[in-house]
């Protein structure tokens, strides 16, 4: 079992809310405007320039759908990797990273149609479930998924993600006339990790992009007594007992009470659990 893998590991990333209800109730947002509004005027427009209801229409246009297999696929998206990413937070830090994932993949979408003066309506939660995934993939990387007609089954979380981006991404560059707005998709897988990197810092049991942000530990790394639980150098393999003597700080007094060296110490004995070391 993986450090992040413990029970109080994960609950040191959790915080008090009813991340659930925000959940059912943003599906719930998106079924009833399926249902009762067909205004075209609240979907995204491109090539025509900005306007002040394009402001408007950047949100509105993540809560409306083109038919029921549209909305289906969204929906069913988002509740299951929703789910892995309520326990965690909020209900309102969960609605601000779905509106965060429309926002920022709608907007990407419609500078590029205008750059190109592609005329084009944009409709779809598509970029709120991706940021959705992204901070799943984050939060809970090993969760197993079967895929249907996937040639490698179980995926997990973060396999998932990334198989998924790289297939947007190669869909944009190849067909960049198609139906599918893949750059939406890519601003909202974008604007969810960004979102739960702000949140959990360090914290993140899987952090993709992690160096990036770990340059000083890589630097200027702390000396052994910077650690008052640990022995030895941040180079050297973590013992059962300075393992043993990190967990128990961890349990008692929080995440947030070890220091960089002592974080990067739990680390390197997740790698070692796991045979990469």
């Amino acid at each position: 079992m993986g450090i992040y893998d413990r029970d109080y590991m994960r609950s040191a990333n959790r915080e008090p809310g009813n991340g659930k209800s925000a959940l059912i109730a943003i599906i719930a947002i998106n079924v009833m405007a399926f249902i009762f509004m067909r205004n075209p005027d609240l979907a995204l427009q491109t090539g025509n320039g900005f306007h002040l209801i394009t402001l408007f229409q950047l949100v509105t246009a993540g809560f409306l759908h083109h038919g029921f297999g549209h909305i289906f696929f969204n929906m069913w998206g988002l509740y299951l990797f929703g789910t892995l990413v309520t326990p965690h937070i909020s209900g309102k830090k969960f609605t601000a990273l779905y509106l965060t994932g429309v926002i920022t993949g709608n907007l990407l979408f419609w500078a590029f149609a205008e750059i190109t003066h592609t005329q084009a309506s944009l409709v779809g939660a598509s970029g709120a479930v991706c940021a959705v995934m992204a901070a799943a993939a984050t939060l809970e990387p090993n969760r197993r998924f079967t895929m249907i007609f996937m040639p490698f089954n179980p995926l997990k979380t973060t396999t998932l993600v990334i198989c998924y981006t790289v297939l947007d991404l190669l869909f944009f560059v190849f067909t960049p006339g198609g139906t599918v707005a893949h750059l939406a998709h890519l601003g909202g897988f974008l604007a969810g990790y960004v979102f739960m990197r702000i949140l959990f810092g360090n914290r993140l049991p899987w952090d993709p992009l992690q160096k990036l942000f770990s340059y000083k530990k890589i630097s200027f790394p702390p000396p052994p007594s910077a650690s008052g639980s640990s022995s030895g150098n941040n180079s050297g393999r973590v013992t059962q007992k300075e393992l043993d003597a990190l967990l128990d700080k961890l349990s008692t007094s929080g995440i947030n009470s070890l220091s960089p060296y002592e974080l990067e110490r739990l680390r390197k004995a997740r790698k070692q659990m796991r045979g990469e070391e």
